[in-house]
């Protein structure tokens, strides 16, 4: 692997061991593992005599070290975890060569990267990717995969990265040695990351994902090595039970799925029918409770909202649960007084029209407390 100088010697000087925020933290003088976030990268896990490490970071320009359990201050030797090493140098060349890629096949180019525990993101400066460009990227990306090129470290002078054609001009502020990351001809660009020794070993890369964010930029999510591997196993998974339960070959699927999507929206549309045809028949049960002011019915959420469309709710409040919510319709009452009356003496969340709410809460409310409210609320105040 290509791994930056100060990190070849896994030794770690413990000069003070403190509690922060509960867990221990040992401060360091020299260290040799790799900070979580630094360059967007993960960072190093292991054992300091015999105890996990469970995050590296850096805070005033020292080291920290979060550990399992106390550690005396001394010098040690860390027994790093040398498998997560290759999977952070496959995720880190696999970004390289997938941000070259962008810039090879359609002038695209990286603002931002962050490795994650289980896919990495790139966010590049264009607001939106064809399909047609992302299978492209994806196919160049694992043809320098294939060719298994070497991956050059190079460190030179940040005046001499002028004499180097860098994917990413290097930062005016940055002074002193530059460690270059070199894929032959394909790629270079300034990193102090891990890496693979050829591109053979990144193994495969797999774009899962897009999304817009920040406006302008589209986030790419990505996975390269073992992680595409595993990727692949659980979509495969996946795929075979979908098989297994639909009946159907893998091919046939998505024919499969959306046949069941189209019978799905008919039977929605003949519930729905079905429930606006109910609704209207109790509307006219309700209208034959004459002086009944504070009507309370349970049934289906379509039920209910039709009924407070077709319901003559004239002098009336319609309380309608429907074991999740209860939706409050009246032409009289102003509603929301109702909904903030419930939130006062049980919480839950709710609001909406005076003419119609909804009101929400963890446990059901007994029918009996709606007609105690709604006395308190509007009958008696109406006598007075």
């Amino acid at each position: 692997m290509r791994i930056p100088e100060k990190y070849l010697e896994p030794t770690v000087e413990v000069r003070d061991v403190q509690q922060l925020n509960g867990k221990i933290v040992l401060v360091t003088g020299k260290c040799g593992l790799y900070p979580d976030g630094k360059g967007g990268q993960l960072g190093d896990r292991g054992l300091i005599n015999g105890t996990s490490i469970l995050r590296v970071f850096e805070d005033g320009g020292q080291t920290l070290v979060e550990v399992e359990g106390y550690v005396e201050p001394g010098i040690y030797r860390v027994e790093l975890d040398l498998s997560r090493r290759m999977d952070i140098a496959q995720q880190h060349t696999g970004q390289h060569i997938l941000s070259a890629a962008f810039v090879h096949v359609a002038d695209i180019e990286t603002v931002s990267f962050h490795m994650g525990e289980e896919y990495s993101t790139i966010d590049v400066d264009v607001p939106y990717i064809e399909s047609s460009v992302l299978k492209e990227v994806e196919d160049l990306a694992n043809r320098i995969v294939q060719q298994d090129l070497a991956v050059q470290e190079i460190v030179t002078t940040s005046e001499q990265t002028g004499n180097y054609n860098l994917r990413k001009p290097l930062s005016g502020k940055i002074s002193g040695l530059v460690r270059l990351i070199k894929i032959e001809d394909f790629d270079i660009s300034a990193c102090g990351g891990f890496h693979t020794d050829t591109t053979g070993q990144v193994g495969i890369i797999k774009i899962i994902g897009t999304e817009k964010v920040k406006g302008e930029l589209t986030r790419v999510y990505a996975v390269s090595g073992f992680r595409a591997l595993r990727y692949f196993q659980k979509y495969t998974d996946v795929l075979k039970e979908l098989s297994k339960q639909l009946t159907a070959s893998v091919d046939e699927i998505l024919i499969r799925v959306r046949k069941l999507q189209d019978q799905a929206r008919e039977r929605g549309l003949l519930l729905s029918r079905l429930s606006e045809e109910y609704a209207k028949i109790l509307a006219l049960n309700l209208t034959s409770l004459g002086q009944e002011q504070l009507l309370y019915m349970e049934g289906y959420t379509e039920v209910g909202n039709f009924l407070a469309k077709y319901a003559n709710l004239d002098g009336k409040v319609l309380i309608f649960y429907d074991g999740y919510k209860y939706t409050l319709a009246s032409k009289t009452y102003d509603v929301r007084v109702f909904v903030e009356a419930l939130k006062r003496y049980f919480g839950g969340k709710g609001g909406g029209k005076p003419e119609l709410a909804n009101y929400q809460t963890e446990k059901p409310i007994k029918r009996e407390i709606f007609f105690e409210i709604f006395n308190n609320l509007f009958k008696r105040s109406r006598e007075v």
